[in-house]
């Protein structure tokens, strides 16, 4: 098994058992991605009230940001300037980079993502959620992932 991406994902709940519950309930059902194995470090959580989440979470939220940014670049090189350019792109990898690029924007998780919201299905945070983290912190967790593959070569790492 070799490591192939990381995941910090947000959830709701008073305790961390119920929010890791949470996450592999969300991974089993999920046909949007697979691992092999996904192993929670429970000594890597984070509760909403502790003194590294608010940095952590800032931190993992700007992953992403940095992340579609990089894939926006790359997308620009193929000749994209505007909306009405849609009906140009190229299928195969320019159209691929878009797709990954709607996934950011609409929430789809995928081995790119390095921080999920659970609760809002997005990989950002609304302002609503910082609102309701701020009231209740004690009851929001950033659970830590390490997600594996037996086939590492058959993973199409974009990240790379």
């Amino acid at each position: 098994m070799q490591l192939i991406s990381n995941h910090l994902v947000l959830v709701a709940a008073p305790f961390i058992e119920n929010g890791c519950s949470q996450v592999q309930d969300f991974f089993n059902k999920s046909l949007l991605l697979h691992y092999d194995r996904i192993d929670i470090q429970k000594e890597k959580c984070l509760q909403g009230n502790g003194k590294d989440f608010q940095r952590a979470l800032q931190n993992s939220v700007e992953a992403n940001r940095k992340t579609l940014n990089k894939f926006i670049s790359e997308f620009e090189k193929t000749g994209f300037q505007s909306v009405s350019d849609l009906i140009e792109v190229k299928y195969g990898y320019p159209s691929k980079l878009l797709h990954i690029i709607t996934h950011f924007l609409d929430g789809f998780i995928g081995i790119d993502t390095v921080f999920y919201n659970l609760i809002e299905d997005s990989h950002w945070v609304s302002e609503e959620t910082r609102k309701t983290m701020n009231a209740s912190p004690d009851t929001f967790w950033l659970i830590h992932l390490d997600c594996y593959s037996e086939t590492p070569d058959k993973v199409a790492l974009v990240q790379q």
